[in-house]
């Protein structure tokens, strides 16, 4: 029997799982490329302010000794640094010793990884039609907004007749723009399909023409009230350093808090920040399923949560909402705002999203 083996059984009784890991690749000046799961680790030890319990996570000094193993950086990290043999030696000693390693793939871009039965890759942009199922997709960990905003609890809507629908972001302000957009994403999908990058941009259509197609589609209709936000800039331009930036912040959370629904559709990557932010704000989400994978889709039944909306079915997206709507009563209403709420203090708030990544871990080991 191997080594660390006899408390294999213990371990999950208490659902701990044991890491090997490197951290000695760690690059404090690429904190962005850290893994969520090992910033209670780095640069020192900081359990308690992450609101993590020390029970369910432990780095071990030895490979035997561990449940499972993880890439410290994330793969576009080791790609963009040129470091890449230095993650494969990783890989490698995992699969000697059999067990599975986790690699994060950070940003906005799709990367393929190694074609290995023992990496399970946990994507921020995730493509449905491009994952396996060792693909685990990374929800967006946000500040939560109860804070910024010094809300003690949800400001919970009353149920109205006319559903309204928020938005505040950026979408194109022309078709020149668009077009501009359009050719830039057929020339990387050119050198990603040639080879020539191992970026996927995903679709040439820009998503940010898709949200002016949406919103020109609910601004024109009755069935729905709108209060959108158009931006011709990502947070209107403003650099989080500016002394701007804070008030654009506010106009964006005061957005999704004063209305029923907010469109979440993705940005440059294939996922929405948007989407966890409204959850947050105990607000429904539209969600725009453009070729996704929800996180823990497994135990989450996420249309009782959101309007799901197929891509393809844009154009009904104000008829979508209504119906929605309509099935509600003032009951129902409030209670789906408290369950979204409770939904994003359970699954992704920083300690909720890391208990159930180490429970959704332990079943794959097992």
């Amino acid at each position: 029997m191997k080594k660390g083996c006899p408390n294999r059984s213990i371990s999950r009784l208490n659902h701990l799982i044991r890491i090997y890991t490197k951290l000695n690749h760690y690059n404090p000046d690429k904190r962005k490329y850290l893994p969520d799961i090992l910033r209670p680790f780095l640069p020192n030890i900081r359990f308690n302010e992450f609101g993590i319990d020390e029970d369910i996570i432990k780095l071990v000094e030895h490979i035997e000794d561990s449940d499972i193993c993880l890439l410290p950086m994330a793969w576009n990290y080791y790609l963009n640094t040129n470091q890449i043999n230095k993650a494969k030696e990783l890989i490698k000693k995992a699969q000697t010793g059999s067990k599975k390693i986790i690699i994060s793939v950070m940003g906005d871009y799709f990367i393929s990884l190694p074609n290995l039965d023992h990496i399970i890759g946990m994507y921020c942009s995730t493509y449905l039609s491009k994952s396996t199922d060792k693909t685990f997709p990374l929800p967006v960990i946000i500040q939560d907004p109860f804070s910024f905003l010094e809300l003690g609890a949800i400001n919970l809507r009353e149920f109205n007749e006319e559903p309204s629908v928020g938005f505040c972001g950026q979408s194109d302000p022309s078709i020149i723009i668009s077009s501009i957009k359009m050719a830039k994403l057929a020339w990387q999908n050119i050198k990603f399909n040639l080879h020539l990058s191992q970026y996927y941009p995903g679709p040439i259509i820009p998503p940010t023409y898709l949200r002016k197609k949406l919103l020109d589609i609910m601004d024109k209709t009755d069935k729905v009230d709108t209060e959108f936000i158009r931006r011709d800039r990502y947070q209107a331009g403003e650099s989080k350093k500016g002394n701007s930036f804070q008030q654009v912040r506010k106009e964006f959370y005061k957005n999704i808090e004063n209305t029923d629904y907010t469109l979440c559709i993705r940005g440059t990557g294939n996922f929405s920040a948007r989407f966890y932010e409204t959850l947050a704000l105990g607000r429904i989400p539209i969600f725009i399923n453009t070729d996704c994978i929800l996180p823990f889709n497994d135990v989450i039944d996420w249309k009782k949560h959101v309007i799901w909306i197929e891509q393809s079915e844009i154009s009904e997206i104000a008829t979508k909402i209504r119906n929605f709507h309509n099935g509600l009563t003032q009951d129902s209403f409030i209670s789906l705002q408290i369950k979204n709420r409770k939904l994003w203090e359970e699954y992704f708030s920083f300690p909720g999203f890391i208990k159930n990544l180490t429970s959704h871990l332990i079943k794959r080991i097992d």
